[in-house]
C-alpha cells in the first residue's frame, strides 16, 4: 500500500540475511525525522527535507532560544521519531561518516529522557566511539554490550526491526554482513532513535516495511 504521507511506494525484493531466502518489502520514501521535533534536544537540527540531523553544525544556532520541556531528550543529543505501531516487520537505513560518534536503535517512548539510549532496559542502540586507537562500536541494551570487533567501519547501516520474532539487527548496508542482532520481547511498540555524540550528521535513506 502507499505511504500515507507521501502516497508513493515501491515494491522490491531483496534478502537481508545470507541464506537463499527472499524477502518482499514495500519501500516507503518519506522524511522520517520530521514528525516530532519535540523531542530533540536543543543542540540538534534537522534539514528542511527531514532527512538529515546535524549536531554542532551552525543550523543549531537558532535552537537556543526554544522553550523546551522535561519531554525532550536534554541530556544527550539524541532524537526520538515515529513511532511503529505495526506488528510485522520494519527496516530503515541510516548513513554516517567514521569521523561521527552516533547512537541509532530504538526505544519505547517512556524511555527515560536524562538517561543514554541503550543505557537502560528501554532502548537497544548500536554505538560509534572515537579512541585514540580504533573505531570502537557498541550495541547496548540496560548498558550492557557484547564483546564485538568490526574491522571495516559501516557508513551505511540498515535497521531491521521484526516484532513477532522479537528481533532487532544491525548490518552493513556496503557489504552486506550482519554486525549484531537483540533479542528481546518486545512489550510496546517503539520509536526508532538517533544520536550524535560528536559535531557531525545523520541521514536516514528510507523506511521499509514488510508485506
Amino acid at each position: 500500500m502507499p505511504n500515507s504521507a507521501t502516497q508513493t511506494s515501491l515494491r522490491v525484493c531483496w534478502s537481508l540475511f545470507s541464506d537463499d531466502t527472499v524477502e518482499y518489502y514495500e519501500l516507503y520514501y518519506r522524511p522520517v525525522l520530521e514528525d516530532m521535533p519535540e523531542t530533540a534536544h536543543p543542540c540538534l537540527s534537522i534539514s528542511e527535507d527531514g532527512f538529515t540531523m546535524f549536531y554542532g553544525d551552525e543550523e543549531t544556532q537558532w535552537l537556543n532560544n526554544w522553550d523546551f520541556q522535561d519531554f525532550h531528550f536534554m541530556n544527550v543529543n539524541m532524537y526520538i521519531v515515529y513511532l511503529i505501531p505495526v506488528r510485522g516487520r520494519h527496516y530503515w537505513e541510516v548513513e554516517v561518516d567514521d569521523g561521527t560518534e552516533f547512537r541509532i536503535g530504538v526505544a519505547y517512548m517512556d524511555t527515560e529522557r536524562s538517561s543514554y539510549l541503550g543505557a537502560n532496559n528501554t532502548s537497544w542502540c548500536m554505538r560509534h566511539i572515537l579512541t585514540p586507537t580504533r573505531h570502537k562500536y557498541e550495541f547496548l541494551h540496560n548498558g550492557w554490550s557484547p564483546d564485538l570487533r568490526i574491522t571495516v567501519n559501516p557508513v551505511r547501516i540498515g535497521v531491521a526491526l521484526d516484532y513477532e520474532r522479537g528481533t532487532l539487527s544491525f548490518f552493513n548496508v556496503d557489504l552486506e554482513q550482519h554486525l549484531h542482532t537483540f533479542h528481546c520481547h518486545f512489550q510496546s511498540y517503539v520509536h526508532p532513535c538517533f544520536g550524535l555524540d560528536n559535531p557531525g550528521a545523520l541521514t536516514v535513506h528510507n523506511s521499509i516495511e514488510g508485506l
